[in-house]
């Protein structure tokens, strides 16, 4: 993993919108809405949005 995003290691392996508002600092909605709107890959499941540590990472490489 990248040296800058070393606090990730705190978080687990399958992350939920509320672990990525809290690593990015943003709210919940703005999580959910990186979502619906694809900018941010991830997996669904019934009401539940799952994303990978490198999903994040490379969402947040490419949008810096």
């Amino acid at each position: 993993m990248l040296e800058k995003y070393k606090e990730l290691e705190n978080y687990p392996d399958i992350l939920n919108l509320k672990d990525v508002a809290n690593y990015c600092g943003i709210s919940k909605d703005s999580a959910r809405k990186l979502c619906l709107t694809n900018q941010l890959k991830h997996i669904r499941i019934g009401r539940l949005y799952k994303i990978t540590k490198e999903n994040l990472i490379n969402f947040l490489e490419n949008n810096q």
